[in-house]
């Protein structure tokens, strides 16, 4: 047995050595970086290729080249992003451009890139994802179609999404498909999935799909596997009836929908695992649909595009994709050092969309070991690695890395990091030393994002006096994203139903983007009214050809929403079912019982089509 001296000696010894060891190994790791590293001379796209033949290079034989992002919010990262992708495009024959939004939206986004349907504008206001609506997203959109609209490019670049999230398209086109095949079947089905077509655009959400309990239960999920049932046992029929590539296309919608309610029932306890296996299979289809010879670009975070399971062993969809296309998946993942990066504050929603900025890097993630290598922005090629030793050893070593999705807390930076494998997880690691943040096309989508402090402390102007003709009525919700589709939510001084004025919604007719609901809403404190039933009236008429409609909207709902789809289900909600239907002033009801854990009441109109609806003489009161 050894002294205690000798024991101290002993252990100071191992110390200094286990310390030199690893600082020995880090340096060993920071001059392999350094002697691999593929430097890149700039993130702005327009500068040539020359730099980039080497990235070239590794993507030769790739069918798929997935490029990450570590935040949502990055704005070099995005250009970057559209850099890379001019260059696979032009250089190496990538046709389609696949991105993280609704599956079906996408396609307008489609018509635009292809054919200059609308502005890109309109097309990202109808795929929901506010975090692509961006500056730097409007100009790679805006390459897309010069690109296609160039008759020296017989292939054009197809634009696809892949994600699950918002089955409202893909129930729309689902059912009008049913209609026109087997009417028999649309009718039973629409009993139950109907509600799924119709998007309730809530600002405070940012647009997104509120969640709604009855659309995700067993009798939903059992409906659309009649539906899938029939697409594959009267395959014959339907094809007769309507073509192989419209049965072909309707069964992949029938698909979002049914992917959707298996990831919604039991609470969305299987939506994670869902979601990114979804995303996979559409990414296949996509590729499937466009030929052998077709070859995809896909831009989604760094979590999914990833060969990982960073968080609760859930696959992401680069696992699924690593099993499917081997080595012909290429994945890139996109790392910072410093810098800014927009995000939603998750201490307080409401504040909206602010700058965060991040000092470098900490010790010991894989960011702080790239940054030594001292180029300001490079790919690491991962497939270079020794064999053996400690340089390949650090590479397949958990390492964390910066992670934000889309929104961040301040007060706790060491929530977001991820930890992954990086010679496991990613084929090639991009590094840029520092980021500013993206530029959104009108902060102003912002506005009303979850109204924790926002809500009105009692009604206002509810019969639309205050203020002209022409103006948007005080204190209603006028969203400018509805105004970017050329939708009028104005005070109308055209045949009120009492008084000078009514309130207007207008939509012009025309292409429609996204399944886009505009509406007209105020939402208030419930704190009056707790424990109480009120009756809400309303005087509304409609100028809406069947079988597009307008409705009044009421819902009440518990005091603090914590995001669009992880927030307490609504306390009641009318929906849809307060239709309005007459072309002529018509007085409606709406008559509950306002529970005492009641937050805020909101009303207002929804114009789900093409044309006008009017709306008057809104009437809140509580019944004795």
């Amino acid at each position: 047995m050894c002294n205690k001296k000798a024991c101290i000696l002993f252990t100071v010894t191992l110390f200094l050595f286990t310390a030199c060891t690893q600082k020995s190994n880090e340096a060993r790791v920071e001059k392999w970086i350094t002697d691999h590293a593929i430097p890149i001379k700039t993130v702005e796209a327009g500068n040539g290729f020359d730099d980039l033949v080497p990235i070239g290079d590794i993507v030769e034989d790739a069918r798929i080249v997935s490029l990450g992002e570590p935040t949502h919010g990055n704005r070099e990262v995005f250009q970057l992003k559209h850099r890379l992708t001019e260059y696979l495009v032009t250089e190496k024959g990538f046709n389609i451009f696949a991105l993280e939004c609704p599956f079906g939206e996408a396609f307008d986004v489609n018509q635009y890139i292809l054919e200059g349907i609308g502005t890109p504008e309109q097309a990202l206001a109808g795929i929901y994802f506010w975090t692509w609506d961006t500056e730097e997203f409007v100009e790679l959109l805006r390459w897309m179609r010069a690109y296609n609209a160039d008759p020296a490019h017989p292939d054009k670049v197809k634009f696809y999404g892949f994600d699950m999230q918002d089955p409202e398209r893909a129930a729309r086109a689902m059912l009008a498909y049913l209609r026109k095949v087997d009417p028999g079947l649309w009718q039973s089905a629409r009993k139950e999935l109907a509600i799924l077509e119709i998007q309730f655009s809530d600002p405070i959400a940012l647009g997104r799909r509120p969640y709604i309990p009855q659309e995700c239960d067993e009798a939903s999920l059992t409906e659309i596997k009649r539906v899938i049932h029939a697409f594959e046992q009267k395959k014959g029929a339907y094809i007769a009836a309507a073509g192989e590539e419209v049965w072909h296309m309707a069964k992949q919608y029938a698909r979002q929908v049914e992917r959707y309610l298996q990831a919604c029932v039991n609470d969305g306890e299987k939506w994670n695992v869902i979601r990114d296996r979804t995303q996979a299979d559409n990414i296949k289809w996509a590729l499937d649909r466009e030929g052998p010879s077709s070859r995809a670009i896909v831009w989604a975070h760094n979590c999914h595009v990833s060969n990982a399971a960073p968080k609760d062993d859930v696959p992401m969809h680069g696992t699924y994709l690593r099993k499917m296309y081997g080595d012909q998946l290429k994945i890139f993942g996109l790392f910072f050092n410093r810098g800014g990066f927009k995000a939603i504050d998750v201490r307080k929603p409401s504040k909206g969309v602010y700058a965060v900025s991040l000092d470098a890097a900490p010790p010991g993630t894989l960011e702080y070991t790239l940054s030594a290598a001292g180029d300001a922005l490079m790919a690491v090629d991962l497939h270079g690695l020794p064999g053996e030793g400690p340089v390949r050893d650090w590479f397949h070593t958990m390492r964390p890395t910066r992670h934000s999705g889309a929104g961040y807390h301040e007060e706790r930076p060491e929530d977001y990091f991820w930890s992954y494998i990086p010679a496991e997880a990613y084929d090639v690691l991009v590094y840029l030393d520092t980021t500013t943040p993206v530029r959104y096309h009108n902060d102003a989508v912002f506005d009303y994002i979850w109204m924790l402090d926002k809500k009105l402390d009692a009604p206002v102007n509810l019969d639309f006096e205050n203020g002209a003709a022409g103006e948007a009525p005080e204190g209603w919700t006028v969203w400018s994203k509805f105004q970017r589709l050329g939708v009028e939510l104005l005070i109308s001084g055209k045949d009120p139903y009492q008084g000078k004025h009514a309130a207007m919604i207008h939509r012009p007719a025309g292409v429609s983007f996204g399944e886009i609901t505009p509406n007209l809403t105020q939402r208030i404190d419930a704190s009056r009214y707790k424990g109480k039933t009120i009756r809400v009236k309303v005087a509304c008429r409609s100028g809406v050809q069947a079988p597009g409609f307008a409705f009044f909207r009421l819902t009440i709902d518990p005091d603090f929403l914590q995001s669009a789809h992880d927030g307490r289900p609504p306390l009641f909600d009318s929906l849809d079912e307060l239709r309005i239907d007459a072309n002529k002033w018509k007085v409606y009801e709406i008559e509950t019982e306002v529970p005492e854990e009641a937050g805020s009441i909101t009303y207002g109109m929804y114009l789900r089509d093409h044309g006008t609806a009017w709306m008057d003489a809104v009437e809140i009161e509580v019944v004795q």
